[in-house]
């Protein structure tokens, strides 16, 4: 990355109400603690605290991975220009940028703060398709496998009004202070790369909003009249979330490689990681601070060993706070 860690720019969009359009067409949407698989991965993605032991009411649906629309109009999500030039200015004139992602999360009214966090990294052959989310910030926050990264650029956009739901992020790392969108959210984007930079949410919805309490993993959220119904698993309708009370959010990302070399020794899968590799690395440097440990049979199940990890690496998290 050679440009500014984070740029704001405006219009996020040529044709907003055509993106709102898409992502309400679109679902079901899945609560995001049915992304996580267990609670290291919850760990992981910062959400799974004392507030949160129940499941909010924030909502994803995948539109896009590995650069396929999987719902029809995110393509035009995919290709936005917009997002391209920035995803440039960060990485650079010659970079070569391969759009690969597109997310929705609907969020409905919630009294505290989705957790400052960062989105999970990817590696040379070591992603979240075949290795648990655990095991990837770990190495991410460690910082002894930057020269396997691959660096992601997210564009972030909302659809919502207000009040509440600000947009906090860290460019400048979590201990500078935070930059802060407001809502309304006038057709703006935060570009960044959000695997090294702490983003999260402020508490969202006017006073007096009813925050659903009966969701779970299970539960699902489509399109109602005016607005979301969060259903149970057997479709009964569990809450009624109003437009005006339903934060969207688009996260769009791609692959960015400073040069066309690089991009070429990535599409050959020269220099990957293996399993082996990451335990080895590790290890040297756990010996290097003085600390005793042993391959494990099952690096990816052990639990002294993914306890040692998640102690030694972690990152000094921010938090949101709230005038």
């Amino acid at each position: 990355m050679t440009g500014p860690t984070a740029l704001r720019i405006s219009p996020a969009w040529d044709d907003p109400g055509a993106v709102v359009a898409t992502i309400r067409a679109a679902g079901p949407f899945w609560p995001l603690a049915s992304y996580a698989a267990s609670d290291a991965e919850l760990d992981a993605l910062g959400s799974h605290t004392a507030q949160t032991e129940f499941t909010p009411p924030w909502f994803r649906q995948d539109f896009a991975r590995h650069g396929e629309a999987l719902v029809a109009g995110a393509d035009r999500i995919l290709a936005n220009p917009h997002f391209l030039d920035a995803a440039r200015a960060i990485a650079g004139p010659d970079a070569v940028v391969r759009p690969t992602t597109v997310y929705v999360n609907v969020m409905g009214p919630t009294p505290f703060p989705f957790a400052p966090h960062l989105d999970v990294p990817a590696f040379r052959g070591f992603t979240r398709d075949d290795f648990p989310l655990w095991i990837l910030k770990a190495m991410k926050t460690s910082g002894l496998f930057e020269p396997w990264r691959t660096k992601i650029v997210t564009a972030v956009s909302w659809f919502y009004d207000g009040p509440g739901g600000d947009f906090h992020y860290w460019p400048d790392g979590p201990d500078a202070p935070p930059a802060v969108e407001h809502p309304p959210f006038a057709n703006v984007a935060v570009v960044a790369d959000n695997e090294a930079t702490f983003h999260g949410v402020a508490p969202l919805g006017p006073p007096g909003a009813r925050m659903p309490t009966t969701l779970d993993r299970h539960s699902r959220l489509v399109r109602a009249d005016a607005g979301w119904d969060a259903c149970a698993a057997d479709g009964t309708v569990l809450a009624h979330i109003p437009d005006a009370e339903a934060r969207i959010t688009t996260s769009w990302k791609a692959d960015v490689y400073a040069t066309a070399a690089d991009a070429a020794r990535a599409d050959a899968g020269d220099d990957t990681l293996d399993l082996a590799t990451v335990v080895d690395v590790f290890l040297a440097d756990l010996a290097d601070r003085g600390l005793s440990a042993t391959a494990p049979a099952d690096p990816l199940a052990d639990r002294e060993w993914v306890g040692l990890l998640a102690d030694t690496y972690c990152d000094p998290v921010p938090a949101i706070t709230v005038a």
